[in-house]
């Protein structure tokens, strides 16, 4: 009879702490799948429920969105985060030129930290209206293309100082004959990457042949470059003569002749940019802008490249001049 009750009891306070061990558990408890560092430019990342980032997500120039849980901290920048309520951020969050949207349950075991450069929304000029500073990936853009056209501006300048005639043969090859030129500057382009590499291949396997494949690309490369400026230069010198000889303007300068072509060339992508900041919804403008700027664009240095290939860098006409007779010389007078 003692043993029975002993018995009982043993199993009495069995039951209860197994009772207080489940009683403890946590209930809904999410199994979560491991991965590393995110990292992300230009794009928008999601960390799903049962998603746990093991060290940092870092995003540039995109959106965050955190459903599960980051162990090492979070790093936005020109993007927006979203904790949604099963988030779990277990360190510091840094968020630059961006919106922090944090839905109730969201845990976060870290600091936050704003990264912002004034009240952006607030910035009014005048007749100009109130510019949106905060869509920062917008400024990027028009920065961007501001940046290429001041990097291109100095590369042309250089042109004109140091292959003036040059530039002037391919112009001439490129206003005389634009399609023939488009067509043969279309065809470098698709071909010119292979044909280096089958050249560099075939180098490489002779033994003598490898110090040569290793200089081929690189030297191709600053060929091809400069082919393209020699070529887009040319082309904005010339179309900026013609637009002066159509306005009766005569300044005789090269440089400004260039500087009025480069803007009508790039024009379309840089009003595009401009208008992609501005406080109204012009996105339709802007997008029939890019898209213009960059057809443009391309139809420009295909046929620049064409006329510098034609004119062999610009070391020749592509028509030689014609050959003037020579005048007759007098005949003497017969005497009578």
């Amino acid at each position: 009879m003692l043993m029975r009750k002993a018995a009982v009891l043993l199993a009495a306070i069995a039951l209860l702490s197994h009772a207080h061990v489940i009683a403890q558990e946590p209930q809904g408890t999410t199994t979560y799948r491991l991965t590393g560092t995110r990292i992300a430019f230009g794009q928008d990342v999601r960390i799903e429920r049962d998603e746990e980032v093991t060290e940092a997500a870092v995003v540039v120039a995109g959106n965050l969105e955190v459903n599960g849980r980051v162990r090492d901290g979070i790093v936005v920048v020109a993007g927006d985060l979203h904790l949604s309520s099963t988030a779990d951020v277990r360190g510091d969050i840094v968020l630059v030129g961006g919106a922090l949207t944090r839905d109730p349950g969201a845990q976060v075991r870290g600091g936050i930290d704003y990264v912002s450069f004034g009240e952006w929304t607030n910035r009014n000029f005048g007749w100009f209206g109130t510019v949106r500073f905060g869509e920062f990936p917008r400024w990027m853009f028009l920065l961007g293309t501001m940046a290429r056209l001041s990097v291109l501006g100095v590369l042309m300048a250089l042109m004109l100082i140091v292959a003036r005639a040059p530039v002037a043969r391919a112009g001439r090859a490129a206003l005389a004959e634009p399609l023939r030129a488009f067509v043969i500057g279309l065809i470098a382009e698709i071909f010119f990457l292979p044909l280096v590499l089958a050249a560099a291949i075939g180098l490489a396997i002779t033994v003598i042949g490898i110090p040569f494949a290793l200089i081929l690309l690189p030297l191709a490369i600053v060929i091809a470059v400069f082919a393209f400026v020699l070529g887009f230069t040319a082309l904005a010198c010339r179309l900026g003569e013609w637009i002066e000889d159509r306005l009766g303007w005569q300044p005789g300068s090269a440089f400004i002749a260039t500087a009025i072509g480069c803007l009508v060339l790039l024009g379309p992508t840089l009003l595009a940019r401009v208008f992609g900041v501005l406080p109204v919804d012009a996105w339709p403008l802007t997008y029939a802008l890019v898209a213009v700027g960059l057809t443009v664009e391309f139809i420009a240095w295909t046929i620049g490249l064409g006329a510098a290939v034609t004119t062999g860098l610009g070391r020749w006409y592509t028509v030689p001049p014609p050959i003037t007779a020579p005048p007759a010389a007098p005949t003497a007078a017969q005497p009578a």
